[in-house]
């Protein structure tokens, strides 16, 4: 089994309710079939068996067309082809329970360096560049690192790392040194249970900020920065039942940028579009039952930014269509393997399309949507990659240099910890 894909291939941002849902559009179907050596991104045609779901939408089972043809004859010849889904076997490089990874250039060298959320600390890899990492330095946390991200909080040209300290009911703003090393950590309060963060610029001020998704506290707390690497516990905004993702984005045509919040409990993501003078009210959009992970990209082609998520209760993956004005469609639903857990997006095959990886902590694997339309829903579905049991985590980046994305997944089962999956072209 392989696969291939480069980071950010396509011009649109990244790895994250109420009730409700305020849809602007009506129920859309989606296509899923096997993958094979053909060309492209996501679309709805036919060749796929459907079954009508508890939400009153179409589930679309790719399970059913798929003919084992992950891998391709010209596997590892060097050359990505579209279509062509290639990964060598995983290779374990811990054994830490992980429940969270990022991946950024810590040190400045060009090759991406790899974060790990542990019980009590994050650790930290730095790539070597051919998908191999050094040793792991340990940065010691008050409590499990469930949310890591990275960004540049003290405008030094250096990223800086946000760990959620999910026990501690606080967050981290740990400087970098440009080496992959780290000055002592800012700890600031914020809700119970800190999950999911985005870093970005959120009050248009040329400095980041944070977004922090408190999963017990059913709220997400914005922590304004200074620009000199402190930051300072600003609105608390109200969002559904047990928020664990958030993503900062832009849904609509102005400048400022938008918030959507991932509710597990509640099955629906929150949507806050920026304002110059703050947020403005929250619209409801429902997903499926149990939703796990965000991920914002283009998965139809239309210059908007769609909204998808692994839905763990019901073993599937929805697809909300954005409309470019904040507002998106009924949920798509796409069949995969048991207990969908995280979810990246990166292209697998080098054909500058956005695919999809899914951690499945029920099946120890990794499950593949391979886009196969440039402008349409439409996915075609690769043999799954076995990995380390439970995993929870996945992380999606070129780690080894040569143009396609590879994957990191983090396992919480005991002796677990982390495997990378090489992309083999």
């Amino acid at each position: 089994m392989t696969l291939a894909a480069p980071l950010g291939c396509r011009d649109d941002p990244p790895h994250t309710d109420s009730g409700s849902s305020d849809d602007t559009a009506g129920t859309t179907e989606g296509s899923a079939t096997s993958t094979g050596l053909d060309d492209s991104t996501t679309t709805g045609d036919a060749s796929t068996s459907s079954s009508s779901s508890s939400e009153g939408t179409t589930v679309v089972d790719p399970s059913t067309t798929t003919d084992g043809t992950t891998g391709g004859i010209a596997c590892g010849d060097g050359v990505p082809v579209a279509g062509e889904l290639c990964f060598a076997p995983f290779v374990v490089i811990g054994d830490v329970p992980t429940g969270a990874l990022a991946l950024g250039d810590l040190d400045g060298n060009g090759t991406l360096d790899l974060l790990a959320g542990h019980p009590n600390a994050f650790s930290v890899r730095l790539g070597v560049g051919d998908g191999t990492f050094s040793e792991p330095v340990d940065v010691m946390a008050p409590s499990g690192v469930l949310g890591l991200t990275v960004g540049d909080f003290d405008d030094d040209g250096v990223l800086d790392v946000a760990a959620a300290n999910t026990g501690n009911a606080s967050v981290g703003i740990h400087l970098g040194l440009g080496n992959g090393s780290f000055a002592p950590a800012q700890i600031i309060g914020v809700g119970a249970s800190p999950h999911g963060l985005a870093a970005a610029d959120l009050d248009d001020d040329g400095s980041v900020d944070l977004a922090v998704a408190n999963e017990t506290s059913g709220t997400v707390s914005l922590l304004v920065g200074q620009g000199d690497g402190t930051l300072a516990l600003g609105e608390t905004l109200g969002v559904g039942t047990s928020p664990n993702a958030v993503v900062a984005l832009h849904l609509d045509d102005d400048a400022v940028l938008d918030l959507a919040v991932l509710n597990f409990g509640a099955g629906s993501i929150s949507v806050f579009l920026g304002d110059p003078g703050g947020f403005l009210p929250e619209q409801a959009f429902t997903t499926g039952v149990a939703p796990r992970a965000l991920v914002a990209r283009d998965l139809d082609g239309d210059g908007f930014l769609d909204l998808a998520t692994p839905n763990q209760a019901n073993n599937n993956f929805s697809v909300l269509l954005g409309d470019g004005a904040g507002g998106f469609s009924r949920p798509v639903f796409f069949v995969c393997g048991a207990g969908p857990r995280d979810a990246a997006a990166g292209d697998f095959d080098g054909d500058q399309l956005w695919d999809i990886a899914v951690a499945l902590e029920g099946a120890d694997a990794v499950w593949l949507y391979r886009s196969d339309e440039p402008a349409a829903l439409s996915f075609e579905v690769g043999d799954p990659l076995p990995t380390l049991a439970r995993p929870v985590a996945i992380a999606v980046g070129d780690l080894d240099g040569d143009g396609v994305d590879d994957i990191v997944t983090g396992s919480i089962q005991n002796g677990g910890g982390l495997a990378v999956i090489l992309a083999d072209p």
